[in-house]
This record gives C-alpha cells, structure tokens and sequence, in this order.
C-alpha cells in the first residue's frame, strides 16, 4: 500500500496544545499517523497564542473563533465560537477520503460536527471527558444546587448536540461505554487509549535529578502525576499522606486547583513537566498514587506502569476497573483508605519485591502500546468510509 492510499481522519477537538490526556491522545496519533500508511490525520483545533502556539506543527489546523472567552470554572480552557463556513471550507479543502472525527463536546467540537452533516461526511465520536460528571461537579462549587443542575443540563446538550449524529463512538473503558448510553444510542466500540510504550519505559536505577530534587533518603517518593483538579481527589490524597514520615508526596503537573494544594497542605507541586523530565519523574519515583473516581482511563497511571512505576489507585471506573491482581498494583476500597500509607509502604517493602512490582506494572501496560491500539482505531473508523 502506498501512503496515498490511506484515508483521512480530520480530528476536531477543543484541546491541544494544553498538557492534559486529550492532548497527548492526538499528539500521539499524529506522530503515529506521519509512519503509517493505513491512515493521514489532520487536527483541528483552537490557536492558543497565550501558550506561545505561535506555529501550528504539521497536521494541525489551529482555528481562531470568532468570539473568545474564559472559561469561568477552569482557567486553562477557553471558550469561543467558530464559524461554519469557515471550519467547513477547511475540511473541504482536506483530501479525500475522509471522516470527521469529533474529540470533544465543546465549541470545536460541534463545529466539526456541524461541519459533517453540512458535507455530508461521516463522523465517528471518541469519549474522553465526562464533561457532565464536570458540569454538576463545578456548577455545584459556584451556585449550590441550581448550579449543580444547570450544569448538568448545559453539559448534556453540549454531548448530544456534539455527539448526538455521530455513526459510531469510541470510548476507552466499558464503564465509559455505560455513560455513553445516556446520551448516545449507536454503535459503540471500547478501543483503549494508547501510549508509546518506546518511550515511557523503566530505567536502569531510580536516582537523577528528579529524585535528587523532591525524594528525601530513606523515605518513599509518591508521585501524583497529572492535571491538578479538585474533581481527582488530591485533598484526600493529602489528608491521607501528607503527615506520614515513612512518605514523600510530590504532584507532578499542574492544574485549576494546584495552588490550593500549595496554600491548603503545604505539598510540593512541580508544574507541567515535558519529555525527558516528565519521564523521570515516572522512572525516578518509588510508586504513583491515584484517588480520582472520574476518570474515563486513567492515562497517566498507564503511562506509571509503563515506566515500570507500581501504583496504589482507588477503585474506580476506568482502567483501575480492571486491574487484576498481583501485576504491580493495588488496587483498594474506599474502606480501605485510612491504611494507604500502609498499602504504599507494603507495595515496595523492599528493592527485590519494587523490581518485581516494576516488572509486572510494566507488562500489564505493553497492551496499551500505539502499535497494538492505534490499528483497531484506524479500523474502526475505516468502516463508516464512503
């Protein structure tokens, strides 16, 4: 097969540049995509000048809305208003074949889904946020139970609008798949997402830089790594971890809700790290910690178990649904939250059990690996041509 004769995935989605899972979903495509020739991908998303985007890399559109706003419950994401003729020139201008596909349920979003059915072009939706969940979560925060319905509703519309003529849908866990059904009644198919198990792999030791900075010797270094929202339940975290002499607590990323860990415990909080040095906060970590109940996959403790990284998560929906046991991970009940610190401690008791814990972390990931993943993505939507 030569590389014109693959098809074209146009992505629409409201965030990419952002460091989030959304992001390094379709940062991870494209990089796939660009040595493959089953598949051309092309993302359409906003410009963010205010994040230094100044050049939008190759197969990424950045579009400019009409109308731009803050969003008012996280600061990080804008919001705006997209012309129609304007995103559906783009897409037109896009080689055939091609099928839209629809990211997210904000503004891009249903521009790219308006855009489809004006082009008559098939759209195949892929579930990453439960943008719902979010709107009751935050609306509650500012208004109290009005707010927490107004949410719900405002976020509900913004789905079925966005997602509501889509062909099929892809999402990334069964418990995904569940929420989907209030909202979406098609063709739904459960395709993880992937991650590039070339580069999120263990190290040799786990001394460096990273290490050096946050760790403390003989203390165990607990990382919390992703976006710091109030929704991933790092006040628990905190409360459960932050007094315990046996543990170091770092959180790596950045977020809404990271100068309320700063200001409210104490922790340290590193800000968004990139490439190598995210890497060795995976590598150079004795475990990874997860409390979030939100999660529709739960990227970042993929990315952990990859890096040879074991982890203690709650249970929850996601990946940590189904997690088995005695492959690097423990996975507790809530009742079991008051012995954390224990479970943490017993997890890596010693280097010969850590090694052991590593290697299995990392097997259970290797499935996850764009090479395995992404072929059923492009399959996927390969049916719905024509």
């Amino acid at each position: 097969m030569s590389r014109n004769d693959g098809f074209h995935i146009v992505v629409f989605t409201d965030t990419f540049f952002e460091t989030n899972g959304v992001g390094s979903y379709y940062k991870t495509l494209l990089k796939w995509s660009r040595r493959s020739e089953a598949i051309r991908v092309t993302v359409i998303c906003p410009a963010r000048e205010d994040l230094g985007m100044t050049a939008a890399p190759e197969g990424v559109i950045s579009v400019r809305p009409r109308l731009q706003i803050r969003n008012p419950v996280y600061r990080m994401l804008t919001l705006g208003y997209y012309p129609q003729s304007t995103v559906c020139d783009i897409v037109a201008e896009i080689g055939d074949p091609k099928v839209i596909h629809i990211a997210t349920s904000a503004a891009v979003g249903v521009a790219g889904a308006v855009a489809a059915r004006r082009l008559r072009l098939p759209a195949v939706g892929c579930y990453h946020t439960d943008l719902q969940r979010y709107g009751r979560l935050y609306g509650r925060s500012l208004m109290g139970r009005p707010g927490e319905w107004l949410g719900g509703l405002v976020t509900g519309w913004c789905d079925r609008l966005a997602y509501g003529r889509c062909e099929a849908f892809c999402v990334p866990s069964p418990s995904a798949a569940q929420t989907v059904r209030t909202f979406y009644r098609g063709v739904t198919e459960v395709i993880p997402n992937p991650i590039d198990v070339e580069w999120f792999k263990p190290a040799p030791t786990r001394t460096g830089a990273f290490r050096d900075k946050y760790g403390r010797p003989g203390v165990l270094l607990a990382a919390v790594i992703g976006r710091m929202a109030r929704e991933k339940n790092l006040d628990l975290v905190c409360k459960l971890l932050g007094d315990d002499d046996r543990i170091r607590l770092v959180f790596v990323g950045d977020g809404p809700y990271a100068e309320t860990l700063k200001k409210r415990w104490g922790v340290q909080v590193t800000g968004f790290l990139h490439g190598g040095e995210l890497l060795e906060a995976f590598q150079q970590s004795d475990l990874f910690v997860q409390l979030s109940t939100t999660e529709t996959f739960g990227l970042s403790l993929v990315e952990a178990l990859a890096a040879g990284l074991p982890a203690v998560v709650l249970r929850s929906r996601g990946f940590a649904e189904s997690i088995p046991p005695n492959h690097g991970v423990t996975v507790i009940e809530e009742h079991e939250l008051p012995r954390l610190g224990n479970h943490c401690v017993e997890l890596v008791a010693d280097e010969s059990q850590h090694h052991e814990n590593a290697r299995l972390a990392r097997e259970l990931a290797l499935p996850f690996g764009v090479d395995a993943v992404l072929p059923r993505f492009v399959e996927f939507h390969r049916a719905y041509l024509r």
